[in-house]
């Protein structure tokens, strides 16, 4: 693990997230930094996830 508990990554991006990016992130902005920004949307998305198959599991559970 990189310094503070955090690792660092590189990804690579389509022009429509780069462009949302520079929408959102920056000095006065939503977001002040892409890492910032970018840990925002994964954590989203995860729990989104998350939340999912635990449903498709509450469902799978119900039909036994």
């Amino acid at each position: 693990m990189g310094e503070g508990g955090k690792d660092r990554i590189t990804v690579t991006v389509s022009p429509y997230i780069k462009e949302k990016m520079q929408k959102y992130v920056g000095k006065g902005k939503k977001f002040s930094s892409v890492s910032d920004a970018t840990n925002t949307a994964l954590i989203e998305l995860f729990f989104r996830i998350e939340t999912l198959e635990k449903g498709d599991s509450k469902e799978s559970e119900g039909e036994e």
